[in-house]
């Protein structure tokens, strides 16, 4: 898995679009490495919440529990995150993240953002603006795909 450092593969991770270059260096202090093998549950709906990653190689199934059936709703690659929610209110997984393959990530705890946030406000409300972005784009896509199903059913 990739060894370069983590302040060079910010840049390449969707959610720190709004960040400036002088920025990684300091948000690299705040997280780790994690990596996975292919198969292994990342974490499980609903477990306690307290972290986000950052998919450097690899790629996640995520995947909904309904009744009795699992179902994928998403599979995600190379510079996606996963886990924005419990960044922000520490709920518990609203879904279930497994390897599809050798995953490398680079992770951000609840509590170290919540330090970010003490020791660098800008750079936090970078970070929360690009977590907004993910977030309000990932709604936008939900509705549409609700109404198309909803629509073809009547």
């Amino acid at each position: 898995m990739s060894s370069l450092p983590i302040s060079s593969l910010i840049p390449k991770l969707e959610v720190f679009n709004f960040l400036e270059e002088s920025d990684y260096t300091v948000l690299e202090k705040y997280m780790f490495r994690y990596d996975y093998e292919e198969g292994a549950y990342v974490f499980k709906e609903g477990t306690h919440g307290g972290y986000m990653f950052f998919i450097v190689e690899g790629s996640v199934e995520v995947i909904k529990q309904f009744d009795t059936k699992k179902h994928t709703i998403a599979k995600l690659g190379a510079g996606r995150s996963v886990g924005e929610m419990s960044l922000i209110d520490g709920s518990p997984r609203s879904a279930t993240v497994r390897a599809k393959e050798q995953l490398a990530l680079i992770v951000l705890k609840r509590e170290d953002f919540q330090r970010l946030l003490q020791d660098e406000p800008a750079i936090a409300n970078r970070i929360l603006m690009g977590i907004a972005n993910l977030l309000s784009q990932s709604l936008r896509d939900t509705n549409k795909n609700f109404t198309e199903k909803l629509l073809s059913i009547c």
